[in-house]
């Protein structure tokens, strides 16, 4: 029923809006009573509803603090002013480069799919499903049908059963929001060419997505569209998923149409995620764009995170914890004693940490940095690390696909889909992805 359905409700609306000041280092200490006494996590009525938005109001209008940690900018000239060391711009392989970005294409769909039946699920639960189907580490698709004991409930849980394995695939990707969102991000490009403006998002948003695809942020933000509450303001005004993944997960496409020109990718992707989101919500889609426009001109893994890192504020909390990875990576651990490290500092039980910008893309980048180029092993890996599975197994795929191209990456990812991909987006309801890229080429100057 949609008074059930989770993100129509705004689930835990007041409880995220309270940790997300915390994090921003406001002083919630006078609303944090108020927002632990709703017993309503998802507000169903007129009344509950505006009880939890006055809470989601008060808090949003708290004061930022004083001397802040972090210098987090939203605005574009505040982000460019609090960045440091100049972004590279290379040219790149025109021979190259169809296969590039066919790969990264390619690497998006399928790494989103390799995540899909196990999205914020537990490391646990994800080790559990591989190892019986043979298939840990993971290097290529999820089973549900797979041998167990038959005394062994978990394989019966309806839950489980009911997820997108890949027996369930028959002859395409299906709709996600990860393919989704580069779907209509292509669309926007195409229509509004690539002077497109944040108002040509939100054109592009009303015209072409349904609502009803959308989640947290995103949904947030087209509510405040339909409310004539346009960008900078529709990714805060009671948004209180502002930095949860969504930008993040957005971001392909301005990579894929500016090979070796990570600025310009990043601008973009500041374009479009200043729409729905805030702070490290808008520095995650940058972030993400300047690494997959790199990976078109560099195999330098590290090079090409470092090269993200230079498109967003040098002080803020997302470079501060990807430079964690790095040290990390640099102490010579496994990688899933890095994930370790990761969980420890972002709890995978808190919904806010499971899909958050930051953690999430600490697991890309030590997915990146300990998959050393190999596209399955690097998938993979992406997934073993759980939190948001499918977002993360996309972004590290188009990396990947982008540097190796669509004919490096091993068929038993491809046959399944049989170039073809469902969205959820007016006019590319069944697209074949070799077309998309196609598509893509053309808007590549």
């Amino acid at each position: 029923m949609l008074k059930n359905h989770m993100w129509y409700c705004y689930h835990g609306a007041a409880l995220t809006e309270l940790r997300q000041c915390r994090d921003e280092g406001k002083d919630v200490s006078a609303y944090e009573d108020a927002v632990a006494s709703l017993d309503v996590l998802a507000p169903y009525t007129e009344e509950e509803y505006n009880k939890v938005m006055a809470l989601v109001d008060a808090l949003e209008a708290l004061p930022e603090p004083e001397n802040p940690e972090f210098i987090e900018p939203d605005d574009l000239e505040g982000i460019y002013a609090a960045r440091v060391g100049e972004i590279p711009q290379t040219p790149y392989d025109k021979v190259a480069l169809a296969d590039r970005i066919h790969g990264a294409w390619i690497g998006r769909i399928t790494g989103c799919l390799l995540g899909k039946p196990v999205e914020n699920r537990s490391r646990e639960y994800i080790r559990k499903i591989a190892e019986a189907d043979g298939n840990y580490p993971i290097t290529r698709y999820l089973h549900g049908q797979v041998p167990h004991d038959p005394a062994d409930s978990f394989f019966d849980d309806p839950n489980f059963k009911n997820n997108c394995f890949i027996e369930k695939v028959n002859g395409f990707s299906p709709s996600d929001d990860d393919t989704n969102y580069t779907t209509l991000a292509l669309s926007i490009i195409e229509q509004y060419g690539r002077d497109f403006t944040s108002d040509d998002v939100v054109d592009g948003w009303l015209r072409n997505f349904p609502a009803y695809c959308l989640c947290t942020a995103e949904q947030a933000a087209f509510r405040n569209f339909l409310c004539h509450i346009l960008p900078p303001r529709s990714g805060t005004y009671r948004n209180p998923y502002r930095e949860w993944i969504g930008g993040q997960i957005r971001a392909d496409l301005f990579g894929y149409i500016c090979p070796g020109d990570p600025k310009t990718a990043a601008d973009y992707a500041f374009r479009d995620a200043r729409c729905t989101h805030a702070k490290n919500g808008i520095y995650g889609a940058m972030f993400i764009a300047g690494m997959i426009s790199e990976s078109a001109v560099s195999n330098d893994l590290r090079h090409v995170i470092e090269t993200g890192l230079l498109c967003i504020p040098a002080k803020c909390r997302l470079r501060r914890d990807i430079d964690r990875v790095f040290a990390l990576y640099d102490s010579g651990i496994e990688f899933m004693d890095a994930v370790e490290e990761i969980h420890k500092q972002y709890p995978q039980n808190d919904l806010h940490n499971a899909v958050h910008t930051i953690p999430n893309a600490m697991i890309v980048a030590a997915s990146l940095l300990w998959g050393e180029g190999d596209y399955a092993k690097t998938v993979g890996y992406s997934v073993m690390a759980a939190m948001d599975t499918d977002c993360n197994g996309a972004t590290v795929g188009s990396v990947i696909g982008m540097m190796t191209g669509a004919s490096n990456i091993p068929s038993h990812f491809t046959d399944p889909i049989c170039n073809t991909l469902c969205t959820d987006i007016v006019g590319n309801a069944r697209v074949n992805i070799t077309d998309m890229a196609e598509r893509t080429l053309r808007l590549i100057p």
